[in-house]
């Protein structure tokens, strides 16, 4: 492989004729306001006044960028540096941005044409950069000398960008240097961006190399995510482009599709954790190469078709939606998936991506499939969201059942196996009665206690569908009553044990300060047959601590019946 390595500055990069290319294995802009400002500072300390008053700069090394190309070829392949070359770009249409606004459109215009946009041989205009992802909006709203107005940012990437841009122009507006004019300061900064910032230019001449230097760069360092580096894989050795790059809009649309409620890395790290090994964010590249090595992973196509799919069952379980369970039956997985999403329980993930997979191809059936789902929702409410146990090994635990689900094949029996098992492990693992009392104790009604609110309602809908015995329980317009009167000042007012639920117009009726008896005849209005089972616990025409304490009991005997593994 043959490289050549030259110390450049910025000016020197883009002044040549040439267009840098983002290729398609590039990850999308992701520098944060945190690097960016860093960046900025790094900038302006480079510069001073002398004794005279005159601006001094000093060089300052920003890394290696890695092109692919010849000289004798207009286009160069970015492989490494792309985030930098793109955050500089956004800095110089800033400064070209600054320089109109104050007046100096010569100068404006000449920084532009120099650093952005070029002219070729017979007059056509380009840009410098060309940075496919984010069309139009990157060329329009961001390149574009002046801006279209036409296009808003949607994506986080565009949204990025335009953070970016917007950080430059703030802290350019404000920017002053000694008693050099606006426009001047202005130059200042261009002249320490252009001249004086340097970077290690590497260029390799064979585009096949990209490839290559990209994986040897990064795989070390870990600059990159695995996920990065798989998808250049991929890219590699799916190298179709026409009539379309299916790999790169496959990519770009799951991509899209899971980042609407997760990240990237996050799902495939699930993905890779249910069907191939156990392995964590900064290991996963690692195993891929090891099992591609030993022949377990598909062609690049059948692989990313692969991921693809995974990617919409995914999705049903991250953002589930109506459509995705259209029979009556199987709304309760509906239900199960918003409430694990509800308690930011994401260990199960890997084993929900291949219970759902074998319940499409018909190895799990129905209520197999059903049970299991509501098994770990039933676990998870106790375990996580109630008594806040560590999950310390839950994921592995559910990684090592789905690669067991995959190993079995298309063996319905082996496949009930695996799923007895595991509910046998989480029935075990599930906190006794005792524990769930003492966590029930501490959750508290009050204003200041959000999460607490949602954990009591999800008591009480948990309870009200085991004494309905049926999952079709309707509790859009369900309200929380105090038994006690929060104005009573008694320090048990907010405990679950002084509340019940009615129906929102239903405590809305009740007047304020009636006794415990007058507040009864209302609660007998109610259709929940959870304040029918309360009624039947109080005959009494007072309410105490000690009734308190009662309903309490009653509550705890509930939500560990309701939630039992079955």
């Amino acid at each position: 492989m043959e490289l050549i390595a030259e110390t450049r500055s910025i000016n020197e990069i883009f002044s040549q004729n040439r267009k840098y290319v983002v290729p398609r294995f590039q990850r999308e802009y992701s520098w944060t306001l945190e690097q960016v400002t860093e960046l900025w500072d790094d900038i302006t300390d480079q510069m001073s006044l002398d004794s005279e008053g005159s601006v001094t700069h000093d060089e300052y090394f920003i890394g290696c960028v890695v092109f692919v190309g010849e000289d004798s070829r207009p286009e160069h392949l970015i492989v490494d540096g792309q985030q930098r070359l793109i955050t500089l770009t956004l800095l110089v249409k800033a400064i070209v941005d600054r320089l109109k606004e104050l007046g100096d459109t010569s100068a404006a215009r000449a920084t532009y044409h120099n650093m952005i946009e070029g002219v070729d041989n017979d007059g056509g205009k380009y840009f410098k950069l060309i940075n496919e992802s984010p069309r139009p909006y990157f060329q329009n709203e961001i390149q574009a000398f002046d801006l279209s107005g036409i296009n808003r940012p949607e994506t986080e990437e565009e949204k990025r960008l335009k953070a970016t841009l917007d950080f430059f122009k703030g802290r350019l507006d404000s920017y002053r240097i000694g008693t050099y004019r606006e426009a001047d300061a202005a130059k200042i900064v261009r002249n320490q961006v252009l001249n004086f910032l340097k970077v290690i230019q590497v260029t390799a001449k064979s585009e096949d190399e990209a490839y290559t230097i990209f994986e040897t760069l990064n795989a070390r360092g870990l600059s990159l995510t695995s996920v990065d580096l798989i998808k250049n894989w991929i890219f590699k050795n799916y190298d179709q482009t026409h009539p379309i790059d299916n790999a790169k809009e496959i990519w770009g649309v799951l991509r899209k599709r899971v980042s609407s409620f997760s990240t990237p890395e996050i799902f495939f790290r699930h993905y890779w954790n249910s069907k191939y090994a156990f392995a964590s964010d900064g290991r996963i590249y690692k195993s891929f190469k090891k099992l591609h090595k030993r022949g377990f992973i598909a062609p690049a196509k059948d692989f990313l078709l692969e991921i693809d799919a995974a990617s919409k069952m995914y999705e049903k379980i991250g953002a589930p939606k109506d459509g995705d369970w259209p029979i009556q039956k199987e709304r309760l997985v509906k239900y199960c998936f918003e409430s694990l999403n509800f308690y930011r329980v994401t260990q199960p993930r890997p084993f929900l991506l291949a219970l759902l997979e074998f319940r499409t191809n018909g190895v799990i059936g129905q209520t197999d499939f059903i049970r299991m789902v509501e098994n770990i929702e039933r676990f998870h409410f106790i375990f996580s969201n109630l008594c806040k146990e560590r999950a310390s090994g839950l994921e592995s635990k559910y990684s090592r059942a789905a690669k067991s689900l995959y190993a079995s094949g298309s063996n319905k029996s082996a496949a009930k196996s695996i799923l007895n098992d595991l509910t046998i492990y989480l029935a075990n693992k599930r906190p006794d009665e005792e524990s769930i009392r003492n966590s029930l104790s501490l959750v508290s009604f009050s204003s200041s206690a959000g999460l607490d609110r949602k954990v009591i309602q999800t008591v009480f809908v948990k309870s009200e569908r085991y004494l309905q015995k049926t999952s079709e329980l309707n509790v859009a317009s369900m309200s929380i009553e105090h038994i006690r009167e929060k104005s009573s000042r008694a320090t048990w007012v907010d405990v679950i044990g002084n509340l019940i639920p009615l129906d929102e117009s239903i405590n809305n009726a009740i007047p304020s300060n009636l006794s415990f008896s007058e507040k009864k005849q209302f609660y007998g209005n109610s259709q929940f047959k959870l304040v029918d089972d309360f009624l039947s616990l109080n005959p009494q025409s007072s309410w105490e601590k000690e009734d308190m304490e009662r309903w309490m009991a009653r509550l705890v005997e509930l939500t560990d019946k309701s939630n039992a593994i079955r």
